[in-house]
């Protein structure tokens, strides 16, 4: 059975929330929405990745939140830096790299489907986290460390990766893993599968998309047609304690050891571009279990971040307070 956070002694110990590592990027979007990359002359900067974006989303609902990572030593970095402290989390251990690696970039549109995203990542900056970099003795005083997928396809971040999350459990601090499939950033779903069910193995949740959760099952026979059920309890055999896998308009399910399943389903919007979704989701379900709730209501508070995400503009700019979180549930649910 899943074990509720407020039973957990790693949570009264612990002095920070979750420190998240990954991807923080800077964010191009189009300025006037529905326009393409190609005619657009005019763009409105942010900061995005899938680690920023879900350190921000907990902030902004309350959360204690420290970013590990590596930015360029430019304005860019410079830039990713304050817009972090900005929405008041901690960049003790964001540094910047003076390689020559830069920030890398996402120019993307805002389109109701099908919005374009083009990435900018060649030496890209976050990729060379290395081993050295983890603040082993932080995690003593960490509730949650969040990892995501794209930080473990390449070295030496995939190591550093692997290593925090290593070093992360034996200090008692629960991992989550966001699995955040980027087919560009990969050689190969081969080695992307390979990967990614190492890392499972030092996860206590996992959270991803039903073509995620496929693509960490392609040493399977047909994982295609395995039920979600079946996907889940292959990690729940070993150290995973919780397993969301991600159906779209169809909702999240939920599964822990034994049978306990959970559902929860989606909030309808007007959609103003069809990404960053996820990144919502994940923050405030991470945050929901922090809380303390089942894990039906944080997928649903997860369900109404994504919701809030999806009907803005921007991505981490648009993560809502608790209170805008619940006011957002609150008018949708008056409605059905």
């Amino acid at each position: 059975m899943w074990n509720k956070p407020e039973n957990m002694e790693y949570l009264k110990n612990s002095s920070r929330d979750v420190m998240v590592m990954g991807r923080a990027n800077v964010d191009m979007y189009v300025a006037n929405p529905g326009e393409s990359l190609e005619t657009s002359e005019f763009f409105e900067k942010s900061v995005g990745g899938s680690a920023a974006n879900i350190a921000v989303g907990l902030a902004r609902l309350g959360r204690k939140v420290d970013f590990l990572g590596l930015v360029s030593e430019d304005q860019f970095g410079r830039y990713v830096e304050h817009f972090l402290k900005d929405n008041g989390i901690g960049t003790e251990f964001l540094n910047r790299d003076d390689s020559g690696s830069l920030t890398s970039l996402a120019f993307a549109e805002r389109q109701e489907v099908d919005s374009q995203v083009l990435f900018y990542r060649n030496g890209t900056s976050d990729l060379k986290i290395d081993v050295a970099d983890i603040p082993v003795h932080e995690f003593l005083n960490t509730a949650v460390l969040v990892v995501t997928g794209t930080g473990l396809s390449a070295s030496p971040s995939r190591e550093a990766t692997l290593y925090a999350m290593e070093t992360a459990a034996a200090a008692g601090t629960k991992v989550v893993l966001d699995l955040d499939w980027r087919v560009s950033a990969w050689d190969s779903v081969r080695t992307a599968g390979l990967v990614y069910r190492m890392a499972a193995e030092k996860s206590d949740i996992i959270l991803g998309t039903r073509d995620e959760f496929e693509i960490l099952l392609n040493s399977m026979p047909s994982p295609d047609v395995m039920s979600d059920r079946d996907m889940a309890d292959y990690f729940l055999s070993g150290q995973p304690e919780l397993v969301i896998v991600k159906r779209g308009s169809n909702g999240s399910n939920a599964y822990a050891k034994g049978d306990a399943t959970w559902k929860a389903g989606i909030y309808p919007v007007d959609v103003k571009k069809n990404y960053g979704a996820g990144d919502a989701f994940a923050s405030a379900l991470i945050h929901g279990l922090l809380t303390g709730i089942e894990p039906d209501e944080a997928m649903r508070w997860g369900a109404g971040a994504a919701g809030i995400v999806v009907s803005d503009t921007a991505c981490a700019a648009s993560s809502p307070t608790m209170s805008e979180l619940e006011t957002f549930i609150e008018s949708i649910e008056e409605k059905f």
